[in-house]
């Protein structure tokens, strides 16, 4: 970024960032090799962030690791809550997913379009909607997903 200005070297409102030059990261995550990183989405690293490898990060996910709700909602007199994200490797995260602080998503995940994650996931584990919900278990050979079942708790 050019001091002052707001802008990164390519001119974009963006920090420069070696994953995608339309995605916003903020703190120091630490992210794995072979992870991709699409465009429009927002990196929360400023509560600690550790994102696997070879993970996919779809458009306009955005992972949160703070809220600002409390300290909006009392005038300001408490801080901002921050909480770590944890995802592990060979995860994919469909496009405009929001992922909220605290959560950890295990490896081999697969977390639906639109899907709004507020708490853990299991390894190899599909889950989608708002909030987000089991859809079943991920067969690690083919990628595709195995349908739960009434007695699955996950």
């Amino acid at each position: 970024m050019t001091a002052g200005s707001g802008a990164a070297a390519d001119g974009s409102i963006f920090p420069d960032n070696p994953y995608h030059r339309l995605a916003w990261i903020i703190g120091e995550p630490t992210i794995g090799a072979g992870t991709w990183i699409g465009p429009f989405t927002l990196i929360d690293g400023s509560g600690g962030l550790s994102i696997g490898a070879g993970c996919d990060i779809s458009a306009g996910v955005h992972i949160y690791t703070h809220s600002t709700a409390r300290r909006c909602v009392t005038g300001r007199s408490v801080d901002t809550d921050r909480a770590s994200v944890t995802i592990g490797d060979r995860t994919f995260i469909g496009a405009n997913a929001v992922v909220l602080a605290g959560v950890r998503i295990g490896s081999g995940c697969i977390i639906g379009a639109g899907a709004v994650v507020t708490r853990d996931v299991d390894d190899a584990t599909a889950v989608a909607g708002n909030p987000a919900r089991l859809l079943g278990h991920v067969d690690p050979l083919t990628g595709r997903t195995v349908p739960a079942t009434g007695t699955d708790r996950r």
